[in-house]
């Protein structure tokens, strides 16, 4: 789905942010990046998304049905959570019937059916994550980017969230690409977990995550889980 190539990224102001990354993301493979603060993985992610121009190295991408999902579920608020659903597809210009059976049914997917009429400021911030995650399901996107989007929830919602994209995940097979601090949520999630140095941000390991899907919420607490996360934590030079 996509491949980056000795990836640089240097801003205006001298700042190098990330330098030499490379990675390649399959069709149906889930993937997660953890580093330290600051060292340039949502840089690597806007550089995949289109957002970022590149100082040097390449980025190819054979799908062009790409969803994003910011840290900020960055709803409108004069919208309802149904049109706040339907936005991109009104952008792309999707007939109106299609854009609310589809918004319809994305809500259905993230348990917020009964709330397709409330106003965004009504909902608590895991359910407005949900909202986002929903409007990014709208265009049934291939590829699949997420910005740490759990970041500022709860542990209790976080674990939840995560569950619900596991589902998704699950059901559609899209191509995922996952920033987090949280290395428990990469090992939970992911299929392979990168690891990133300080900045200038470089690929410093990787570790494989063979556990089947779905995985049940439980597994966290098993022994493999625990091995898994413990050599991400190694090579981030914390364990």
């Amino acid at each position: 789905m996509i491949t980056i190539e000795d990836l640089q990224v240097r801003y205006p102001n001298g700042t190098l942010a990330v330098d030499g990354v490379s990675l390649e993301l399959k069709a149906g493979e889930f993937v997660a990046v953890v580093g330290p603060s600051g060292c340039g993985k949502s840089t690597l992610l806007r550089a995949a998304a289109g957002l970022q121009a590149p100082t040097a190295g390449s980025i190819n991408s054979t799908s062009d049905h790409l969803g994003f999902v910011f840290q900020d579920p960055t709803l409108l608020p004069w919208r309802t959570v149904l049109r706040n659903v339907e936005l991109i597809g009104e952008l792309r210009k999707m007939d109106r019937t299609t854009r609310r059976t589809r918004a319809m049914d994305a809500l259905s997917r993230v348990g917020l059916t009964e709330f397709a009429d409330h106003r965004p400021r009504t909902l608590s911030g895991g359910m407005r994550m949900r909202v986002s995650l929903a409007r990014t399901m709208l265009t049934q996107p291939q590829l699949l980017l997420f910005d740490e989007p759990f970041g500022a929830v709860d542990e209790i919602t976080r674990s939840r969230l995560c569950d619900d994209l596991q589902h998704l995940f699950v059901a559609d097979r899209f191509a995922a690409l996952l920033v987090t601090h949280s290395i428990a949520e990469a090992v939970y999630l992911a299929s392979r977990v990168l690891v990133m140095s300080d900045r200038p941000g470089h690929i410093v390991g990787e570790v494989a995550v063979p556990h089947e899907y779905p995985r049940k919420p439980m597994w966290r607490f098993e022994s493999e889980f625990t091995e898994l996360t413990s050599r991400v934590y190694a090579l981030l030079g914390v364990a």
